[in-house]
């Protein structure tokens, strides 16, 4: 059942992007709620909270996909006002197995302190990168307000394994789609990710039907060798 665990972190961290806007674009407190589905068979569920100072997003395992392979993980990454990242914490849980990770992001410095913290706690290391950068999370949240019509294709920076990577993402089209029976425009997009995480490595080949109007995320797909899709579907939106 790997690829179930792979997939629901695919779910959290998937999409990574962004470093063209003018600002951070939230103004109120926004919760998603997702299900997630192998096939015709849910097997997990995430929630994804925003404010204007800090982002989390958690995702595990439920029913028959539980039992078989326990899994729990919760990311939380804190932002400036343009949100970038200045610390963040990446928990996972896998069949009892837990990791942590502490990451904090010194701008001024050009440097990023690394630490584990589980299963064993290590030394804080110090890696010295070129900024501005964003980790796994923020750029997930920061992609959504990236404006597809001047941008369509972009190649943008990430924080991954004590390394600057790049994401690549490319804007396909406008489609039809419906959140419960009300019809809406999505744009579609397809981004290319690097395959190691801060969590596990994962699928390469993620899409995404992203609401035009609210600017969140409809629908994530990712692409897994041999399993097919799995897919991560908004089931709905608080606000506060």
């Amino acid at each position: 059942m790997k690829h179930i665990k792979n997939s629901l972190n695919l779910i959290l961290i998937s999409i990574s992007f962004n470093l063209l806007l003018l600002g951070n674009c939230i103004a109120n407190e926004i919760k998603l709620f997702y299900e997630i589905y192998y096939g015709p068979f849910k097997v997990g569920e995430s929630e994804i909270q925003i404010t204007p100072s800090k982002y989390t997003a958690i995702v595990y395992s439920v029913g028959l996909a539980k039992s078989i392979f326990p899994f729990y993980a919760k990311w939380e990454t804190w932002v400036d006002k343009r949100g970038y990242p200045q610390k963040a914490v990446i928990y996972s849980n896998e069949k009892g197995k837990e990791r942590k990770r502490l990451i904090y992001f010194k701008k001024e410095e050009n440097k990023i302190v690394y630490q584990k913290l589980l299963p064993n706690c290590e030394e804080p290391e110090n890696i010295f990168l070129e900024f501005p950068i964003y980790d796994e999370l923020s750029s997930f949240i920061a992609s959504f307000y990236i404006n597809y019509n001047i941008y369509p294709r972009i190649r943008l920076p990430l924080f991954i394994k004590k390394k600057r990577e790049y994401v690549r993402i490319e804007f396909k089209e406008i489609k039809n789609c419906e959140l419960g029976k009300e019809k809406k425009e999505c744009l579609y997009i397809e981004v290319y990710l690097p395959k190691k995480s801060e969590l596990l490595e994962r699928a390469s080949e993620v899409e995404i039907l992203l609401l035009k109007d609210k600017k969140v995320p409809l629908e994530l797909r990712g692409k897994l060798p041999i399993f097919g899709s799995l897919v991560g579907k908004l089931r709905k939106i608080e606000t506060f």
